[in-house]
């Protein structure tokens, strides 16, 4: 295997993207739980739900990446997927109107390319039991 496995890296961002719209929704459920209940939550609480919600995402795109490609590829598939669930939520950021700068979706970038990795080392290490 010389190149990336494009399914693997597919299904990981497929993966992550999903996990990402349901962390989303259960956190933006409870917050309006929260509101319907009288607590009052600031914008701290929120930015908090969808930081998690986009660092999950990204984690479960690199750990599904990293399972489905042999143990020594699968840092770099999960960093790749882990960068594809970025660069679509980034797209869709800037569309919408973001004031991001250049240096803060860089940095982003490279937290994302992290945690694939990790992620997908992670993935890869599990995945070595299930061939004995």
């Amino acid at each position: 295997m010389r190149a990336i496995n494009l399914v693997a890296v597919g299904l990981g961002a497929v993966a992550g993207l999903l996990s990402m719209v349901f962390a989303g929704l259960i956190g933006l459920a409870v917050l309006w739980l929260g509101a319907r209940a009288g607590i009052e939550t600031g914008d701290t609480v929120t930015w908090a739900v969808l930081a998690i919600a986009m660092f999950g995402g990204e984690h479960v795109a690199g750990y599904v990446a990293g399972r489905l490609v042999p143990p020594f590829f699968a840092r770099m598939h999960g960093a790749v997927a882990a960068l594809v669930v970025y660069a679509v939520v980034a797209s869709f950021s800037l569309v919408t109107g973001s004031p991001a700068g250049t240096l803060t979706l860089a940095g982003f970038a490279l937290v994302a390319a992290i945690i694939g990795h990790l992620a997908g080392a992670f993935g890869s290490r599990s995945s070595l039991t299930d061939q004995t």
